[in-house]
């Protein structure tokens, strides 16, 4: 029988943790001996937006805390991902949409704030199994400490816009302007993650896949991780997954699958709803005055501001109409030709030389409109037009057919079943959006600000709509293990340690980027999890 090797926190500690000679905190599992055990109080699946989230409130009371993290220090698109799936659903473009690294999500985030909107969390009748166990209110604190965190700032500062009016567009009859804001640089995970460790703070296993969590009467206390083709577990008081909306449902269903051993009761959706937001451009609008050029500066230390202006669907014109509470947003237009979609959402995720393709250099030759939006992006250019191309960001209605669940068939070099995604848009997710987008075209037509409006066939929309790379709803919360994984405290039904902090918990998606509400939703756990402190 092998030996194993147990290490505890002060043997990873540094003696000085401001002595940049000292030991890193960041390991890499592959160079961990076989069977070793490490623990610690509290452990975090994942290193993204909600693992981060999480651990500042306790990093900040002086806990144990060790992230297992599967991808490397950082990922290119040309490398092997770490993980696989079994992909038999709508094309996800898993390989663009998902941070399989130190920082997860968040080594490619936009740095788009914004907070959910009211109505997202009520129960609406015409919205199935909407509504969540905590209100707005609940989270408002929260969003304050999370900007905080994200932004360093005020959302509601100076900020330019990228509009015709001063202040955005004007609402209509039945829309209200929405203006989404978004900083750059924006927040790297990676960076506060390797401060925490350089001083100590916190351990970085990295190269390490969670495979299972080992547990007896309800309780986990061993999470066994697979790396370099051999296993190590942790011990921990305290388990978080953080792992994302594909990975933690595969995650705790292949830990509620061992045979012959007590288990809680697997919750029903538990893999169910993967939601994410439909996006994509369609349509134009031509108006009378020319956008506006440079993007406006907080400071000449603070991260920049800019806007996009639009539109969101007022709440009493949602219910009398029964949609969802889609948004649009205008960019700033080239030419009155239609943006060429596909092109545009594969370039999501690139970030430098490494993770460009050649599909994407053809992209580049052929399409004139992606070398200008990324011009126009990355450089202070002030060039001024007036076309206004429509990028929606929709409300994706609850779905547990649309799921993540375990294969069949294909498994992971540790004999564990990948997750099999099967992401699913509904006959009525469509037939919303094409009302919707009708509604949208007939308002804008009397908009004082608008002088044409080009209005493209829904079509076009059905064939080339892409996941945002929002990927959420397979884990959500709810009052009961009836509707939901998690309680309100994102504690996991019938576990007494386990908590879930990543987009999975969100029982609806609402219309915005969700890295603010994950944020908000880490930072509330990580106070709940330090008052329950033994």
């Amino acid at each position: 029988m092998s030996q194993k090797h147990h290490f505890s926190e002060s043997q990873y500690r540094p003696r000085n943790p401001t002595n940049h000679g000292a030991q890193t905190m960041f390991i890499d599992g592959r160079l961990l001996k076989p069977d070793t055990t490490l623990r610690t109080d509290i452990c975090i699946v994942g290193t993204g937006m909600g693992a981060i989230s999480v651990a500042n409130s306790l990093v900040g009371a002086g806990r144990s805390v060790l992230f297992i993290e599967t991808g490397p220090i950082r990922a290119s698109r040309r490398d092997r991902p770490a993980l696989h799936i079994e992909n038999v659903g709508r094309p996800f473009g898993i390989s663009t949409s998902r941070g399989l690294e130190v920082g997860g999500g968040t080594a490619f985030w936009h740095g788009v704030c914004a907070p959910l909107d009211e109505q997202d969390f009520l129960e609406r009748p015409w919205i199935p199994h909407s509504g969540w166990p905590i209100g707005r209110s609940d989270l408002a604190p929260w969003y304050a400490v999370a900007l905080d965190f994200l932004c360093g700032a005020s959302q509601d500062g100076p900020g330019g816009t990228d509009g015709p009016g001063s202040s955005a567009l004007q609402g209509t009859d039945v829309f209200d302007a929405k203006t989404y804001r978004f900083r750059s640089p924006p927040f790297r995970g990676k960076e506060t993650l390797r401060r925490w460790c350089d001083q100590g703070l916190v351990r970085c296993v990295y190269h390490s896949t969670a495979l299972q969590l080992l547990q007896e009467h309800g309780r986990s206390h061993t999470l066994v991780v697979g790396s370099g083709g051999h296993r190590f577990t942790v011990k921990a008081d305290r388990f978080v997954i953080a792992a994302g909306a594909l990975e933690t449902p595969r995650l705790l269903l292949n830990s509620l699958r061992k045979p012959d051993v007590p288990l809680p009761a697997t919750p029903w959706w538990l893999g169910r709803n993967l939601i994410d937001h439909p996006a994509g451009y369609l349509s134009q609008v031509t108006f009378h005055r020319p956008f506006a050029g440079k993007p406006g500066v907080e400071g000449e230390s603070a991260p920049e501001v800019q806007a996009f202006p639009g539109f969101m669907l007022r709440g009493e014109v949602q219910r009398t109409r029964q949609l969802p509470n889609h948004a649009v947003f205008v960019r700033k237009g080239i030419s009155r030709r239609p943006v060429p979609n596909k092109a545009v959402m594969s370039f999501l995720g690139v970030r430098g030389p490494r993770d460009v393709a050649l599909s994407h250099l053809k992209s580049l030759v052929r399409h004139p409109y992606i070398i200008w939006r990324i011009a126009h992006q990355k450089l202070p250019l002030s060039a001024r037009s007036r076309y206004g191309d429509l990028f929606f960001m929709t409300e994706q209605l609850p779905n547990p057919h649309s799921q993540v669940s375990l294969s069949a068939k294909s498994r992971d070099e540790f004999g564990f079943p990948i997750a099999r995604v099967n992401w699913r848009l509904s006959d009525q997710d469509i037939a919303m959006f094409a009302e919707y987008h009708e509604l949208l075209m007939s308002s804008l037509r009397g908009h004082d600000e608008v002088r044409g409006l080009r209005s493209d066939p829904l079509a076009r929309w059905e064939d080339t709509v892409a996941s945002a790379a929002h990927h959420l709803g397979t884990a959500r919360m709810g009052s009961s293990a009836r509707d939901g994984v998690v309680d309100r405290n994102l504690k996991v039904f019938g576990f007494d340690n386990v908590w879930i902090s990543d987009g999975s918990v969100f029982p609806t998606a609402g219309s915005v980027n969700p890295s603010l509400t994950i944020c908000a939703l880490g930072h509330r756990l990580g106070a709940h999890l330090n008052r329950m402190r033994a």
